[in-house]
């Protein structure tokens, strides 16, 4: 019965199959030079890589074709992640450092795509990336006058529980969760501090207010987070939606109500340090609103104290779900003192932080809230000294481990591939290589180009030569699908709304993710069987992504968006010279900017040597 099933499926999906299979383009492998799409900041490192050997190189101005830079030499690197590429040649052009749009052309006959030099190459990815989450918004409608495009739909706030409001679909489905809500709300907290960005103009519809868009933001994932406390001071895991109709269908004003999830320990223990780290943030601009988040982290900490030996979560809508994991209970009751002894300096938190301490030996996630304790610790007045010198210690152990993947990397990208490696990537450069870096620019020069060649990976300089962030200006190849229910409800052109950053490569999509020709109204084109973008085990590590309905590879998720854009905040802040923070003393300004020119100065490894012209 199954095999019939099957088989009338598959004659169902011929059309469609036969359909796809004739439009069929050119799915770019490794034949041009790669570097980034978007561009580099005057001081940055500027490297590219290279399938074929060649002796030298030439950067080109784009608009009359004038050199500005000749190289020679290149630096060799041997490589598992290419395929039949094993080896790849990289080439330096880091003396490029006037304003304006250029290309790489390398005597082997391979080119790179236009890129800009600038100190405002980043303004306009950050924007997109950060309005990104207004289209994520739950319980809301997108509209025309924020949407600067097609991509819009009426309010679905009638589809919620009673009482539940704002926060963002999670990823290209409906739900809100609790886990990926802090992890997002996290990285637009730390962008805040480490960066303090003002813009009120991105066109959101707080913009104007006087209070940074950057914040207006966050302000909306935590409503959520507060719309879910209960009267015993938990907290909820989840706002979701359990079941679909069939791709294409699902509209957000028009889904089933949603489901409440369960509070349980784990989500309160994300929920009270995230709110807590909010208070302190938020204190400034909007004293209320502080204040009703460090009321609810106080609530929410008291529900903790009364269970010391759960950890719980709810089984309704599981995704995320870690009941009774007794190392992610205390990685989170650590975060939740961290966030408490920052907004309130009691040492009653120091306490508690070290008797729920989880060393740093991993890369931070949604799975593991340790590395963000360690993070916020750092920032709290009342910390203990001595501990504040070991979670550096161990923070430098992991940069250094970054550092080390990096080098031994093609593209100098430093990350897991799994499910999500573009945000697992950012997580590492986020929490180790940036932090480092802003910590002692000029003692830590080689972790700050890590973080920036994260950056330069999901803008061009990867195996494809493509942009993994849909919609930014310049871009010759990038994103142009996804898998995502209400987008694919609305089936606009564009199909995607700018600034949605991929998942990414990963080393094995699962078998699920699979095409569906036969699919109404939709075909459903996943990462396998599908004609266009024909995959098999012989894939290269680094080109195992689809722009298509894979969701495996290629769905939105907050959580990577959220991290994605605090590096991107950080590229910014090195593309402008490393200008003095508001929080932070200008003295590191110039350590930053000494370093810079440290960096323009070396001819890293051999590559790249030569000059303006």
């Amino acid at each position: 019965m199954a095999f019939a099933k099957d088989a009338g499926r598959r004659v169902l999906g011929l059309p469609a199959w036969i359909r796809r299979a004739a439009t069929r383009g050119p799915d770019a492998g490794f034949d041009r030079l790669a570097a980034s799409q978007v561009g580099y900041g005057p001081s940055m490192p500027k490297a590219f890589t290279s399938p074929r050997p060649f002796d030298a190189f030439r950067v080109l101005r784009e608009a009359d074709g004038t050199v500005v830079y000749a190289g020679r030499g290149a630096r060799e690197l041997s490589t598992d992640a290419l395929g039949r590429v094993g080896r790849v040649w990289i080439g330096d052009f880091s003396g490029v450092r006037s304003r304006g749009r250029y290309r790489v052309v390398a005597d082997n006959g391979l080119a790179s795509h236009p890129f800009d030099v600038g100190d405002d190459v980043f303004d306009g990815p950050i924007r997109a990336v950060q309005r990104a989450f207004y289209f994520q918004r739950a319980f809301t409608s997108v509209d025309a006058a924020h949407a600067e495009g097609p991509w819009t739909h009426p309010s679905d706030a009638s589809r919620a529980p009673a009482g539940e409001r704002s926060g963002w679909h999670d990823a290209g489905d409906f739900s809100v969760y609790n886990a990926s809500a802090t992890t997002a709300l996290f990285w637009l907290l730390e962008a805040y501090s480490d960066f303090a960005p003002d813009r009120d103009d991105t066109n959101i519809p707080e913009s104007g207010n006087g209070v940074p868009d950057l914040l207006d933001e966050a302000r909306w994932g935590l409503e959520w987070m507060l719309s879910v406390q209960e009267p015993s001071g938990g907290f909820r895991n989840a706002t979701c939606q359990e079941h679909y109709g069939p791709y294409g269908t699902n509209r957000p004003e028009e889904a089933p109500r949603y489901r409440s999830g369960e509070a349980g320990t784990l989500a309160t223990a994300r929920a009270v340090g995230t709110l807590a780290y909010a208070a302190a943030v938020f204190g400034p601009h909007d004293a209320a609103f502080a204040e009703r988040c460090l009321a609810a982290a106080r609530r929410g900490y008291r529900f903790l104290e009364a269970r010391p030996e759960e950890d719980s979560d709810g089984p309704t809508c599981p995704a995320f779900r870690q009941d009774g994991d007794r190392r992610a209970g205390r990685a989170a009751r650590m975060y939740a003192a961290a966030g408490m002894l920052l907004a309130t300096g009691e040492a009653r938190f120091r306490a508690d932080f070290e008797d729920h301490y989880d060393e740093v030996e991993n890369d931070p996630s949604y799975l593991r809230t340790n590395v963000l304790a360690a993070l916020v610790y750092l920032r709290a007045k009342g910390a203990e000294p001595a501990r504040k010198a070991a979670i550096r210690s161990r923070l430098r152990a992991r940069a250094d481990l970054a550092r080390a993947d990096g080098d031994r990397h093609p593209f100098q990208w430093a990350t897991r591939y799994l499910w999500g490696s573009l945000g697992a990537g950012f997580e590492r450069s986020g929490a180790f290589s940036a932090r480092m870096c802003l910590e002692d620019p000029a003692g830590s020069v080689r972790d700050c180009e890590q973080a920036l060649a994260n950056v330069h990976y999901l803008f061009g300089r990867n195996y494809r030569q493509f942009c993994y962030v849909s919609g930014l200006a310049g871009v010759t190849s990038g994103r142009a699908h996804a898998f995502h229910q209400w987008l694919a409800a609305l089936r606009a052109t564009p199909f995607l709304f700018p600034g949605m950053v991929a998942g990414g490569p990963a080393e094995a999509p699962s078998p699920l993710d699979t095409s569906y020709p036969s699919a109404r109204p939709l075909p459903v084109w996943g990462y396998w069987d599908d004609p266009a973008f024909p995959r098999d085990a012989g894939t290269p590590l680094d080109g195992r992504y689809t722009d298509n309905d894979s969701w495996y590879t290629n769905e939105i998720d907050v959580e990577w968006q959220g991290v994605s854009l605090y590096n991107l905040y950080f590229a910014q802040w090195w593309a402008r010279g490393c200008p003095p923070i508001p929080a932070n003393p200008a003295p590191r300004a110039s350590a930053c900017s000494a370093s810079q020119e440290a960096g323009i100065a070396r001819v890293r490894g051999g590559a790249g040597t030569g000059g303006p012209r």
